[in-house]
């Protein structure tokens, strides 16, 4: 996934509301249910208590590839945070990701978050976050994804509390590591275990390749319509795509689509 902002896709002032979604989060005790990352729910457990936040999700993402899953989040707002970021492609953990380095927002009122990241700090404030902290998890020099903090009042991370996030992201990649060819390999061969997990997106990249094929465009092109079309409506691009793929729903007619 591109690492530049999709803002210009969405009617300005937004539409809808994104951030209305179901709470698909599951105990942190059972884990990702990728077996081959077995361990990161513990890890967003551990940096929740030694960081002072309210809530932490790691996502995996992609340089090479169309890859940007939500491996675990402890709670619901931690996952709608990522699912924000996704769908508006702008915000404090893709360009951590991209940055490879922290991205620490202690206030998402502040002129700054609002200049950078203007519909996703609206949005975030919107679902409960005042505070979002992003540290890359990189292994062997290898960008793999993100842990993603958050805080429902403002304030900055005590120098202890960041030194924790980065050990845990540091502990993070070498779990995602030593499964990341596996797991890449079952979201290209569209794993059906991978498919059914309730945090994968393998379903919005085929819908959007069916969307490709419906409107005889670029497949990124689709992609950009499919978080269009989600935002604009004011629901979870997961389920859209899952509509999709059902074929419940067509976006071969182009007026569903605000702007084309």
């Amino acid at each position: 996934m591109s690492g530049t902002s999709d803002r210009d896709a969405h009617p300005p002032g937004g539409g809808g509301d994104p951030h209305d979604m179901p709470d698909r989060t599951s105990s942190a005790t059972d884990s990702a249910r990728n077996p081959g990352f077995l361990g990161v729910g513990r890890l967003c457990e551990t940096a929740v208590r030694l960081s002072g936040v309210d809530g932490a999700a790691v996502a995996l993402m992609t340089r090479t590839s169309r890859v940007r899953d939500l491996v675990f989040a402890t709670d619901a707002i931690s996952q709608q945070i990522d699912e924000l970021q996704f769908t508006l492609g702008e915000g404090p953990c893709l360009d951590a990701f991209h940055d490879r380095t922290p991205h620490l927002v202690p206030d998402l009122r502040d002129r700054s978050a609002l200049e950078r990241w203007p519909v996703f700090s609206g949005e975030a404030i919107a679902v409960g976050a005042r505070a979002v902290f992003a540290f890359p998890i990189v292994e062997s020099d290898h960008p793999l994804g993100v842990l993603e903090l958050y805080r429902g009042t403002e304030g900055g991370l005590e120098v202890a509390a960041q030194t924790a996030a980065v050990t845990i992201a540091t502990s993070a990649g070498r779990t995602v590591r030593r499964n990341w060819d596996d797991y890449l390999t079952a979201v290209d061969d569209a794993d059906p275990d991978v498919a059914a997990d309730e945090f994968s997106r393998s379903q919005v990249y085929l819908a959007s390749g069916m969307v490709a094929v419906q409107l005889a465009i670029a497949a990124d092109e689709a992609l950009d319509i499919l978080r269009a079309y989600s935002y604009q409506h004011g629901r979870s691009i997961k389920d859209v795509a899952d509509d999709i793929v059902a074929r419940r729903l067509t976006l071969r007619d182009t007026d569903e689509v605000e702007g084309r």
